[in-house]
């Protein structure tokens, strides 16, 4: 779930603070992360307390690793 995501939903980067109970200032670090995408564990709590209002996708959150070919 990203940032934009939550912007969308609520409105306002202030009111989805608001929602998780973190300052502004602490969703505005969630930008910075890789893809915008915020904590795991608040992507599932999003999704459980708006009832699927927003949607949790697991995909987003995999480990990707990168294969380098053997000489």
């Amino acid at each position: 779930m990203t940032t934009q995501e939550l912007e969308t939903f609520f409105g306002s980067p202030i009111e989805a603070a608001n929602f998780f109970g973190v300052s502004p200032e602490s969703f505005y670090q969630w930008r910075k992360r890789p893809g915008g995408l915020i904590p795991k564990g608040r992507a599932t709590e999003a999704a459980y307390r708006t009832q699927g209002g927003l949607v949790y996708r697991p995909e987003l959150y995999e480990k990707r690793t990168q294969v380098t070919p053997k000489s």
